[in-house]
């Protein structure tokens, strides 16, 4: 389940494209604003993002 905190990468249809990873900031209505790794931040509407799994030394 994605909530707001949830470190989420986006799924991308291009070959050979790594998929961006970032933090969940906020929902808005039918969008999701996320910080990217890179310091950019998205409002997102039907992204494909999937939740990333916590290292087990976190």
């Amino acid at each position: 389940m994605i909530r707001k905190g949830t470190r989420v990468k986006e799924l991308t249809k291009k070959i050979g494209r790594a998929p961006r990873t970032g933090k969940v900031i906020s929902f808005h209505h039918d969008s999701v604003e996320v910080q990217w790794d890179d310091g950019h931040r998205s409002s997102l509407s039907g992204a494909l993002l999937v939740p990333l799994e916590k290292s087990r030394s976190s």
